[in-house]
């Protein structure tokens, strides 16, 4: 009965059937002693939720809120409008921009930008442009990248003309040069991958190349995809503390667009953290300039 009144206080003193339902008034719930279906149902009764930060997130878990409720309150959200697009520095992004408008798939839109020979230097307005007018990862990808020559060919030396004809073949003697050892991958897993505000998780494999993050998805093989490193803006390694059982040790990934990428050992609810120590160690030795010592949650 104790409980129940509690809600019925909350109800009555926040007005939240009438405005967007807020992460206090649900904590003031919580703290209260309400039922986990009577805070659903005042999910459920008020017009919307208000738009729950990585910040909110923490805070509802601190306080003892169910997954449940989190879950009901996210899909519950009501979206920020998106603000108009900024122009870009760079004109011909807008070129970009209709291209995507137009239907048109990632990958066509990523060929087109390859085969163009455009090569685009982005700002922080135009990266933010691209962003804001829903330009898939992919294409701005292509776009960061397209600025990185590509690595020339050798060529054969041509042997000067003498004009002189010997009377005797003599074979040349030819240096012999050791070709350069190519970088070998390395591969790590299965770890947890971590993605987007609500951190959904997947597991699978990262394979760490010369120039590329591979992610190879066991659970879904159509979520796999390559990063290229010149996409990478930085890599630190994270603990998160986990209750008074000790912490959890992540490595992140942060690409040019903004977008953070956490990854987890599988068993990191055992303290496992083998698999991410030994990648930001083979990260560290092979991209020292992305990593960072330290680098606190934004």
């Amino acid at each position: 009965m104790r409980a129940l009144a509690a809600l019925v206080l909350v109800l009555s003193a926040g007005g939240a059937l009438a405005q967007e339902l807020t992460v206090a008034e649900v904590v003031a719930a919580q703290r209260a002693g309400a039922p986990e279906e009577g805070i659903l149902t005042l999910i459920r009764q008020a017009p919307g939720v208000a738009v729950l930060s990585a910040a909110d997130l923490a805070r509802l878990r601190a306080v003892g809120v169910p997954e449940r409720v989190i879950q009901a309150m996210a899909a519950r959200t009501v979206p920020t409008p998106t603000p108009t697009p900024t122009r870009p520095d760079d004109p011909r992004l807008e070129e970009v921009v209709r291209l995507v408008g137009s239907g048109l798939s990632a990958e066509l839109i990523v060929e087109q930008v390859r085969r163009s020979g455009q090569r685009y230097a982005p700002t922080v307005n135009d990266l933010v442009y691209l962003k804001r007018s829903n330009v898939p990862d992919a294409v701005i990808i292509a776009v960061v990248t397209s600025n990185v020559p590509p690595t020339p060919a050798p060529t054969a030396a041509a042997a000067p003309a003498t004009g002189v004809t010997p009377t005797l073949a003599v074979a040349p003697v030819v240096a012999v040069t050791q070709a350069p050892t190519a970088v070998s991958a390395a591969t790590f897993g299965p770890l947890v991958r971590m993605a987007g505000v609500f951190r959904k998780t997947t597991t699978g494999n990262l394979v760490v190349g010369g120039d590329t993050l591979e992610w190879r998805d066991a659970t879904v093989p159509a979520l796999s995809s390559s990063l290229p490193v010149s996409a990478v803006k930085a890599i630190w390694l994270r603990s998160e503390p986990r209750g008074e059982s000790g912490t959890v040790v992540e490595v992140c990934v942060r690409a040019m667009t903004g977008d953070d990428v956490a990854f987890r050992d599988t068993d990191w609810a055992s303290g496992a953290e083998t698999q991410v120590r030994g990648l930001f160690q083979k990260l560290k030795e092979r991209f020292p300039r992305l990593v960072l010592s330290e680098k606190p949650r934004r």
